[in-house]
């Protein structure tokens, strides 16, 4: 086995550890860590944190830069699956902690160009698309040595990083210093270069050693409405990219209507109000808690006055003169989850302007259609496809997820290696190395600073400040590092239980009926006496990380280790 390009990032600290390939030490990660586990690329999240936790932004942004390749834009844009699944925020223990906002805090304070040693291996690949997903690839594929061309059609790489997220939210310098970063390591990004045919593609099949197609979903969903042909109605991307190439600077916008309950959707609402429009409502088919635009744009679209109906689907588009001068929508109840359109409720908003923004789908070309999917063997060309073309429109970050797999796969077939197998890293860790009291779990969430509301019809100023070093240091505080694993060695325990006593929450237990599953978990039954118990265990699941247990034990038996996930190639 050889490894992975993580030590090229971020040096590992001498201390003893262990590494493991067995399924419970994998399985242990999913388990205990859930929101690496929900991170489509599975970045270190509590690595990072408690890197920023201690000060070291540069390490934490190299952790980052190493797992999602754009710190910098993800750290502001990125769906946050992690979020949810932390367990901070579970009932009872408060908000979750601010991930994504720790993210950008890293690129903020700790960034750094990359200086690494790369050795060229001599062959030659292409990129077709400079988004998230294509802009991963080639990242991971010019670390592993290969010479990297990505073909952009339009003027500026990034992708909808670029072109279909506003600057109030993402602007153009954070995108290129993601960008810069790639292009650092000898990645060549040639731009106004249009691939859109199979002729084209069986040219650069020619001239490359592989070719990965990952144009993004730039055509809107199929939809038909009565009147979409009049002036004032906009398809959502292609209104959010002409915003963003400056070309909606004269349009007179008044009454605004957008369709759809996304991130786009919400976005094309609060540029309409950078625009000058002076009403604008969203309206979205199913209820507020369904909508996937993330809560924080929400709350901002909120605050800037943008009105919402919920329950409602259009019906037509009313029009007079070409132009448009209202939509009419019916009222909608939800059947089994799906929204189902109510007789007689049919109603009118007058408005000058209707925007649908309900996703986007990708290019029929040619010759993509027979292409296997990504896990296939043997792969049958050198043809390769990646991120929304292949899976359909998605989130920035499941792009990335999507580019580093088809990357891997690519690497496997031009190098010839037999594949990838995950290894566990548990290095021994001591008491005063840990960095968390109980103090810590009562510090309330650190809200993202902001613009006032009434700064912000300037178009491209944007709205979240970001967090302060000492911000930052704070919120880190609050993760409950569920990288580190309490573990208690039976052989030497006494069952004198000072560590039931000790501990401020539910977290050891006297177990019995102990059993492991094939796919690795542990399972037990809560024993009720001590007689009874085969054994004391620590459910990591519920454990806080305050070490409490430990400073409590009078025969030493309850050890810490750090559990970090590395992919490494089998030859």
């Amino acid at each position: 086995m050889s490894e992975t390009s993580d030590a090229l990032f971020v040096a590992e600290p001498e201390r003893a550890h262990l590494t493991s390939t067995d399924v419970l030490d994998r399985k242990w990660i999913d388990v205990n860590i859930p929101c690496k586990a929900a991170c489509p690329v599975m970045t270190d999240v509590p690595g990072y944190i408690q890197a920023i936790l201690e000060g070291d932004f540069e390490t934490a942004y190299k952790i980052n830069r190493r797992d999602n390749v754009f710190p910098h834009s993800l750290g502001r844009v990125c769906n946050r699956p992690c979020e949810p699944a932390c367990r901070h925020g579970r009932e009872g223990l408060g908000e979750p902690v601010a991930i994504c906002h720790l993210k950008r805090a890293s690129a903020d304070f700790g960034y750094t160009p990359l200086d690494l040693e790369i050795v060229p291996n001599g062959k030659k690949v292409c990129v077709v698309g400079a988004g998230p997903a294509g802009l991963t690839a080639a990242n991971d594929l010019a670390i592993k040595g290969y010479q990297v061309v990505v073909l952009e059609q339009y003027d500026e790489p990034g992708g909808m990083l670029r072109y279909g997220i506003p600057q109030f939210r993402l602007p153009y310098d954070v995108v290129a210093a993601d960008v810069k970063s790639i292009t650092d390591l000898g990645v060549e990004i040639r731009c106004n270069q249009r691939i859109d045919s199979e002729a084209q593609i069986e040219l650069l099949k020619r001239e490359y050693d592989a070719v990965i197609l990952s144009g993004g979903c730039m055509l809107p969903s199929s939809v038909k409405l009565p009147g979409m042909d009049a002036h004032g109605f906009y398809w959502g991307l292609d209104f959010m990219m002409q915003a963003n190439r400056e070309l909606l600077n004269d349009i007179k916008l008044n009454k605004v209507v957008v369709i759809g309950g996304g991130f786009t959707a919400v976005d094309c609402t609060r540029t309409s109000y950078r625009l000058g429009a002076s009403e604008i409502t969203l309206a979205y088919r199913r209820t507020k808690d369904k909508m996937s635009a993330g809560e924080p744009e929400i709350d901002c679209m909120e605050e800037e006055g943008i009105e919402m109906e919920f329950l409602v689907s259009p019906v037509e588009i009313l029009a007079k003169d070409g132009k448009v001068t209202g939509i009419r929508l019916v009222r909608n109840r939800l059947e089994e989850g799906k929204p189902v359109a109510i007789p007689g409720s049919e109603f009118v908003i007058e408005c000058d302007a209707v925007i649908m923004a309900i996703g986007q789908t990708n290019e029929d070309l040619p010759g993509t259609k027979e292409v296997p999917e990504v896990n296939e063997v043997p792969q049958k060309d050198n043809f390769f496809l990646a991120g929304d073309f292949r899976n359909g429109s998605g989130t920035v970050i499941e792009a990335c997820a999507d580019g580093r797999k088809v990357a891997r796969r690519a690497h496997q077939y031009l190098s010839g290696i037999k594949g990838y197998q995950d290894v566990v890293h548990i290095e021994e860790i001591k008491l005063d190395q840990l960095p968390r009291t109980r103090e810590d779990d009562f510090i309330p969430l650190t809200t993202m600073p902001h613009i006032p509301v009434s700064e912000r019809l300037a178009k491209n100023r944007e709205v979240e400040t970001g967090y302060t070093r000492e911000l930052a240091q704070n919120e880190a505080r609050r993760c409950y590092l569920c990288h580190y694993n309490f573990q208690i060695d039976i052989d030497r325990c006494i069952y004198c239980m000072a560590c039931i006593d000790a501990m401020p929450v539910d977290c050891i237990k006297l177990a019995k009926d102990i059993d492991v599953g094939a796919d690795g978990s542990l399972r037990y039954v809560s024993a009720a006496h001590w007689e009874e118990a085969q054994a004391i265990t620590i459910d990591n699941d519920k454990c806080i990380r305050c070490g409490n247990c430990v400073r409590a034990c009078p025969v030493d038996c309850i050890s810490i280790s750090k559990y970090t996930l590395e992919t490494v190639e089998v030859e």
